[in-house]
């Protein structure tokens, strides 16, 4: 019976100390984890050409992320089936309500069939990538 409350007590401190250690890698690892659904979401609206690369449409929500200049920021990375990239970082205003901006990538695109890829942090990252049509 000694033995058996001694597996007991091993398996009550060891269980938790797993659960809370593989719960942050879970939440960071891009998937939401135990805690539920992300707070932040990321639509590509579209992509047109401009002068010296392209615009990209973004309609975005995220929760406010910590303090510092680092707390938030969004990435835009565009290729067109030339071959030619370019991306652009920016700074997403984050406060808990549906933003709509739009993201100069410079590159020398041409028109056609491309791929964008958005990413945003605030309190958690999350992304979008589309197929669009500059023109």
């Amino acid at each position: 019976m000694a033995m058996s409350r001694s597996l007991k007590r091993l398996v009550a401190v060891v269980v938790p100390i797993v659960v809370l250690a593989l719960t942050p890698a879970a939440t960071s690892a891009g998937g939401p984890g135990f805690f539920g659904k992300p707070t932040t979401s990321v639509s590509i609206k579209g992509a047109s050409l401009a002068y010296g690369g392209a615009v990209v449409t973004l309609r975005y929500n995220c929760f406010p992320g910590g303090y510092g200049p680092y707390s938030t920021f969004g990435d835009v990375r565009l290729a067109d089936t030339h071959g030619n990239q370019g991306f652009s970082f920016f700074r997403p205003t984050c406060n808990d309500t549906w933003q709509t901006t739009r993201v100069f990538v410079s590159g020398n695109f041409t028109p056609g069939d491309a791929a964008v890829e958005a990413f945003i942090c605030g309190f958690d990252c999350n992304g979008d990538t589309r197929e669009v049509h500059l023109k």
